[in-house]
């Protein structure tokens, strides 16, 4: 994914690149007029020299669907094509959220080992854990009925943690927020996205079409 992603963001500086030329050659064809039209044509110049961070080809979901398709397939993660730091984005390219000091979002993913991996938010922020469990639930086609029954256990034993794990055939998604608070005393969640190809322990698996369940020893 990192390889995926670095060709974009690559290929997006050319484009921009391309872009700028275009709308200076453009403006020098123009014929000389007012002030204002100058202004308006140097306005366009500096918009498109403006670097786009929050391209949708770094969709958070591209990043999921990715990662589930590997643990689908029995595929081992590999950190040296998955790990990442910087802006995901939501279909429409916007940032997720808006950290405290008004800036997009940073992002971690973090292969854990070639079985797990996870991503959360760096700071803290407006991020909206829940639009975005629905989105990424969504994303997978995967509805509400799938949430497991979970457990909590010595690893996550804070009260404020709010875990939900779903199973979405060949691996299982797991959301964990919690309160964060930065040291200026803005409050703001901090999430935590793990994907795994096992069940996490405290969670109580169920066989697609059969009534009973079976908890993880």
């Amino acid at each position: 994914m990192r390889k995926h992603m670095t060709m974009i963001k690559i290929s997006f500086r050319r484009n921009i690149g391309t872009a700028a030329v275009v709308i200076i050659l453009s403006a020098g064809c123009r014929p000389n007029s007012d002030s204002g039209s100058d202004a308006i044509s140097s306005r366009e110049v500096a918009e498109a020299t403006i670097p786009d961070e929050f391209h949708a080809d770094n969709d958070i979901a591209m990043t999921i669907r990715s990662l589930a398709d590997a643990l689908k397939v029995g595929e081992p993660l590999d950190s040296t094509l998955y790990d990442f730091q910087g802006i995901l984005t939501d279909g429409q390219g916007s940032p997720l959220y808006t950290d405290v000091q008004g800036s997009p979002g940073q992002w971690e993913v973090d292969v854990l080992d070639d079985r797990n991996v996870m991503i959360r938010n760096v700071y803290l922020g407006d991020l909206l854990p829940g639009d975005l469990e629905t989105y990424l639930l969504q994303s997978l086609r995967i509805d509400k009925e799938r949430m497991l029954d979970f457990t909590a256990h010595d690893a996550v034993d804070d009260d404020e943690t709010e875990i939900a794990v779903y199973d979405f055939d060949g691996g299982y998604l797991r959301f964990e927020v919690r309160a964060g608070i930065a040291p200026n005393g803005l409050e703001g969640p901090m999430l935590s996205i793990v994907m795994s190809a096992d069940p996490p322990v405290g969670v109580e698996t169920q066989t697609i079409g059969l009534a009973q369940t079976s908890a993880k020893p």
